[in-house]
């Protein structure tokens, strides 16, 4: 089975994070970065983890097309494969994200792990990010509603789901509600052996839908 997981790298400190996507890297779908690891040690960290794994940064961006442009061309100039958009700032903004994006993979969050605003406008923020050429969609792996909303309305599109682990939601249910990747942080890099608790992913996930 090829992997499921997106191994969230939420830590600030450098060597931390390079033994961490050392030791996982090979074992995952890809790395997703914040930014918290950014502001403490710049964009290029994105280049120096991209030899471990497959690198998604997790900007959320927000804002007009120039600035989206601008953040974008980084990532991909520091060979990010992915990168994720918010897409409630509209078409215009996440059309410049796809046209700057180059090879990476765009991802635009249409649904969060906990109670926000776009709750009420999903459905919208999907034919939005559709319309704009988008890759795939961001949908919570802890609120079965909305995943299986987004995951009935997205066209064959891919999901990647946060939510999993420290925020309650269960890798098992999020892949038979339509999440294509999920995304789990908290609860591999704070335990006392990352690896085996990636592994003990794994080992559910397979077992679950082999049976």
């Amino acid at each position: 089975m090829d992997n499921r997981i997106i191994f969230a790298l939420d830590v600030y400190d450098h060597d931390t994070a390079i033994s961490l996507a050392e030791s996982i890297g090979d074992k995952v779908f890809a790395i997703k970065v914040n930014w918290p690891i950014i502001l403490e040690n710049g964009i290029k960290i994105v280049k120096e983890l991209s030899r471990y794994s497959s690198i998604i940064c997790d900007f959320k961006l927000a804002d007009i097309d120039n600035t989206v442009r601008l953040i974008t061309e980084k990532a991909r100039d520091n060979d990010a494969y992915g990168i994720i958009s918010h897409s409630f700032t509209g078409i215009d903004s996440l059309r410049a994200v796809v046209k700057s994006a180059g090879g990476m993979r765009v991802f635009s969050v249409v649904s969060m792990s906990q109670e926000s605003y776009m709750d009420n406008i999903t459905e919208e923020l999907i034919k939005t990010s559709r319309d704009a050429g988008v890759y795939g969609l961001v949908a919570p792996g802890n609120r079965p509603y909305y995943l299986k909303k987004v995951r009935e309305n997205s066209d064959g599109m891919k999901i990647i789901s946060p939510g999993v682990g420290a925020q309650g939601g269960d890798i098992v249910s999020a892949i038979m509600l339509g999440a294509d990747y999920v995304i789990i942080g908290r609860s591999i890099y704070s335990s006392p052996d990352p690896v085996e608790a990636l592994d003990n992913y794994n080992k559910n996930l397979n077992n679950n839908l082999n049976r």
